[in-house]
């Protein structure tokens, strides 16, 4: 089932995501869509927004002549705050006693859309990894002195959380082990002006192209409000509506003067500072990042100890700042969700195989606009993989063979960071909800308790 959002019409290079209270928030990267924008006649940001705010999630639609899932959604574990506020989660791992780790917390700016308008509020929140035993409660949090964005257990316990510059190894109790600044920001230092300029070329590309769909829109508005006030009907008004709500829209991303181009260019640098996620081998801990050119991502590969830090892979596509990437037997699995690929490589960054298609009906294809999001190597080598904005899990082989449909949860539509985990027994499959801040739980059905995993 298409997302609410879907009904919107965005030029190549603005994509919309959802944050954590379900916002629309419009930044600058690529995106395959439709060139022209979207036309105030049909009104799409309305429908949308009431489709947002109504109670409940949308459901995944099960591909026709699909095999039965085997699991289902039993039980949501919800975190919140002291306050009630819900709490901020970035990432979910499964420690070596079946604990299940959340990495939660940090700063975040929280846009909420109404008919009536914005809301921005800025939530602040201390960083910690929380604990929960396999019945989802809470059995102990560990505070952490960063915002934690990614967080991977290795075959022998050790457990490491990575955020804004900086990577930590956690003893299995939580102790802090080591610290290190992530390798990409050294990088970025060295070659700042670089960088610096290659933003600056990218923001003013974009602003031209925007200024194009900024004009077309404001002629519409102008049009439309040649009527007197006295005279509009209802559609009236609501076509006025869409058209302004789209001139604020693309206002945002046109920037002529040098002081505004300056600052996003700062904002841009800022952000490549994140890790989007990481995991670590026997020998080797690896951080998927930003690359320092361009919008694409790449993999840096260190030792345990977080030496001898080598950038092993460019060039990956991703979008909503999502690019997942797993462990398992001395490989590298990455969910390269633009392409609709899992990507498997060794520890020096050499592509052994890819696996996967773009496919909205069918089971063994990844749906929606960027999938498969994330991606969990299991101990015995089983891949699953989860799907954003449709809330599906898949299980396939190390190689690429479909094994079968998990089962489809209920989760708020959006291209996001849906973190998944699965038990060594593959009974429990945990997602991450991050825009409702639950953890879904998936158990085994019943009927299928019989069928072994291969």
């Amino acid at each position: 089932m298409r997302s609410p959002l879907s009904a919107l019409r965005f030029p190549k290079r603005i994509q919309a995501t959802f944050l954590l209270t379900g916002a629309i928030i419009l930044s600058p990267l690529v995106l395959q869509a439709e060139d022209a924008p979207p036309k105030a006649s049909e009104n799409p940001l309305n429908v949308a927004l009431k489709a947002l705010f109504s109670p409940g999630s949308t459901p995944a639609s099960t591909p026709e002549n699909a095999l039965p899932a085997t699991h289902e959604q039993v039980n949501l574990i919800k975190l919140k705050e002291k306050n009630g506020q819900n709490t901020t989660i970035h990432a979910l791992a499964l420690d070596k006693d079946g604990r299940l780790l959340a990495a939660c917390g940090g700063t975040r700016v929280s846009r909420q859309e109404s008919i009536d308008g914005p809301a921005v509020t800025t939530i602040t929140q201390p960083g910690e990894i929380r604990v929960f035993d396999a019945e989802g409660n809470q059995v102990d949090s560990w505070s952490v002195q960063m915002a934690p964005q990614a967080i991977f257990v290795a075959t022998d316990g050790a457990i490491f959380v990575a955020g804004y510059e900086t990577v930590l190894q956690l003893s299995p109790s939580g102790e802090l082990m080591h610290e290190a600044r992530l390798p990409h920001v050294a990088d970025m230092e060295e070659n700042t002006e670089t960088v610096r300029k290659s933003l600056t070329e990218q923001i003013k590309q974009q602003s031209a192209s925007m200024q194009g769909y900024l004009d077309q829109q404001k002629d519409r508005l102008a049009e439309l409000k040649k009527k007197p006030e006295n005279e509009r009907s209802a559609l009236d008004k609501s076509q006025i509506q869409a058209a302004q709500q789209m001139v604020d829209a693309y206002s945002q991303y046109v920037a002529t003067d040098e002081k505004t181009i300056n600052e996003r260019v700062l904002a841009s640098l800022n952000s490549k500072k994140s890790v989007a996620s990481l995991a670590a081998t026997k020998d080797n801990v690896f951080v998927a990042t930003s690359d320092t050119a361009g919008h694409g991502f790449c993999i840096w590969r260190m030792s345990r100890d977080f030496k001898d830090s080598k950038k092993i892979v460019t060039g990956l596509s991703g979008c909503c700042g999502n690019m997942h990437i797993g462990a398992g037997n001395g490989e590298i699995y990455v969910a390269e969700n633009s392409r609709h690929r899992v990507c498997r490589y060794d520890e020096e960054g050499e592509l052994i195989t890819t696996f996967g298609k773009r496919d909205r009906e069918g089971e063994e294809g990844f749906s929606s606009c960027c999938n498969p999001m994330n991606v969990f190597i299991t101990g015995d080598g089983e891949v699953y993989t989860s799907e954003s904005n449709v809330g599906r899990v898949k299980r396939f082989t190390s190689t690429g063979e479909y094994q079968e449909l998990i089962g489809d949860v209920s989760l708020v539509p959006g291209c996001k960071n849906v973190s998944i985990v699965v038990t060594p027994d593959h009974d429990r499959v945990y997602m991450m909800d991050m825009t409702r801040s639950h953890i879904i739980v998936m158990k085994r059905k019943a009927a299928d308790s019989v069928t072994a995993v291969e």
